[in-house]
């Protein structure tokens, strides 16, 4: 069987699970995961609309499920409404202020809307939680870098590679000597 035939057996499969789930719907209407489950269901059958109507039910009926608010907040950012993406996180972090995710999140998405010094607040908020995520250090030492502030950029990336030190392999790495090389030619004017 070719590649196109079994993704349309796996599209119609899906569109029978989502059926038999909103045939079920009002039996299950108190529980929120319900309505996640309907949601990454239409997500895979590319039904980006559909899984938005489920995850703006789910917050009208569950306003304190803060990870309703994170997976609405998630296909918002692949959308690139970014405004939208910042309410649903502000949302789930007003709830669950502890959650650094929740933070790094927001702080990518301040960072796509160019608010770089707000960003550089929410990956701090970040690691203040969690320090031990080498990408919170990696991203904000991105900001940072976008801010002309290349000493703190410098200082996060060599601690992200402190982290993971299997980093240095990859392509991220540029940053790291790009930031480096601007650091020392503004430096040494």
């Amino acid at each position: 069987m070719d590649k196109v035939n079994t993704i349309n057996i796996n599209s119609i499969e899906i569109k029978k699970k989502i059926e038999t789930f909103e045939k079920h719907l009002c039996s299950f209407e108190n529980q929120p995961s319900y309505f996640l489950v309907l949601a990454k269901l239409k997500l895979k059958i590319k039904d980006v609309e559909g899984a938005l109507h489920y995850l703006n039910e789910a917050c009208k009926l569950f306003p304190k499920e803060e990870f309703v608010y994170d997976m609405k907040a998630k296909v918002l950012y692949e959308k690139k409404d970014y405004d939208g993406a910042l309410i649903n996180l502000n949302q789930a972090v007003d709830i669950n202020p502890q959650n650094d995710l929740y933070y790094f999140r927001r702080a990518k998405v301040l960072f796509c809307l160019k608010i770089y010094s707000k960003a550089i607040e929410d990956y701090s908020k970040a690691i203040e939680i969690n320090s031990s995520k080498d990408i919170y250090f990696f991203y904000r030492g991105l900001a940072s870098g976008c801010l002309q502030d290349y000493s703190s950029a410098i200082i996060d990336f060599k601690k992200s590679l402190e982290l993971n030190p299997e980093r240095r392999k990859s392509k991220k790495l540029y940053y790291v000597e790009k930031f480096t090389d601007l650091y020392f030619t503004s430096n040494h004017r």
